[in-house]
């Protein structure tokens, strides 16, 4: 089922926040999918947090921005790939803040439909000291579609089979 305004899919735009966890993959997933199911561009931002303050006679600063700019290339290589083996435009972006912030200007600053994150980053530890990231992007006034690691992903064959997107 194709839902048309003004000439556009319902997603013509669709964001997917990568943070390397279990809970991101499977948003990946889903949002790969439904950029195909659509014919959307996908866009992938992966954010290098800046609010954790580090003890520079432990580790640098730079030096673990770089370890996790490093680890957000490798991660979005991955949904890069993915994307392209199902036929799907993507484009990559890495940025610096608060997350939630992050994503939220993205998605405003380039017109995206729709924002796809996991249920919980990678540290739960760091959610409760840092507060949750898709809880502040649900209160965004974007839309927003919550992914846990084990919720079921139909393709698209049957999404639309059974009447969904």
């Amino acid at each position: 089922m194709w839902i048309e305004h003004e000439g556009r899919t319902m997603y013509d735009r669709i964001l997917v926040g990568i943070d390397g966890s279990e809970d991101a993959h499977a948003a990946a997933e889903h949002a790969v999918d439904l950029a195909a199911t659509y014919g959307a561009t996908l866009h992938c931002l992966y954010v290098v947090e800046t609010r954790t303050a580090y003890d520079n006679a432990i580790v640098e600063p730079e030096t673990v921005r770089e370890n996790l700019r490093r680890e957000g290339r490798e991660a979005l290589a991955g949904v890069e790939a993915t994307a392209e083996s199902a036929g799907v435009d993507s484009v990559t972006s890495i940025e610096e803040g608060v997350p939630a912030e992050a994503i939220a200007e993205y998605g405003r600053e380039n017109g995206i439909d729709l924002v796809v994150v996991g249920a919980r980053g990678k540290s739960a530890f760091k959610t409760i000291l840092l507060g949750s990231t898709t809880e502040a992007l649900v209160r965004s006034g974007l839309p927003v579609l919550v992914v846990s690691e084990g919720d079921p992903r139909p393709s698209a064959n049957e999404s639309h089979e059974s009447g969904g997107p």
